[in-house]
């Protein structure tokens, strides 16, 4: 299967005969940038955070395999494709503010007492030197 993207091709993950050909990092962002994905709109749909998907990108951490990163560019391109790729970003934002109120509701539930510990050192127990 052949991809032309910026002016460069490559082809996509290849299935014959027990072979696999990778893609590299950078038709990795090629290939997520053909389908106008952001590195968020990747991780939505796949086990991979945002960050390690553009350090992968980057070059900063490498990995054997892209397997997941790229399952998750091609979920996000399905979704989008068949229009379900809004909804999930507007519920991922619904589910993200629920969490933020939640664990406010918590700090703001827990009493502030002081901590069970030594009690504060004063001047008066210090013998004076002179």
């Amino acid at each position: 299967m052949q991809l032309q993207v910026a002016s460069r091709s490559f082809k996509a993950i290849i299935f014959k005969k027990g072979y696999r050909q990778m893609l590299s990092r950078f038709d990795l962002k090629d290939y997520r940038l053909q389908r106008e994905l952001s590195l968020r709109d990747v991780a939505r749909y796949c086990s991979v955070c945002h960050e390690l998907i553009g350090q992968v990108e980057r070059g900063v951490v490498r990995v054997t395999e892209h397997n997941e990163i790229i399952k998750g560019i091609n979920a996000a391109s399905q979704a989008k494709v068949y229009g379900t790729f809004e909804t999930d970003k507007e519920k991922e934002k619904m589910e993200e503010k629920a969490r933020m109120e939640q664990m406010k509701e918590m700090k703001e539930e827990k009493p502030t007492t002081k901590k069970p510990g030594r009690p504060p050192k004063n001047d008066a127990g210090k013998k004076s030197q002179g």
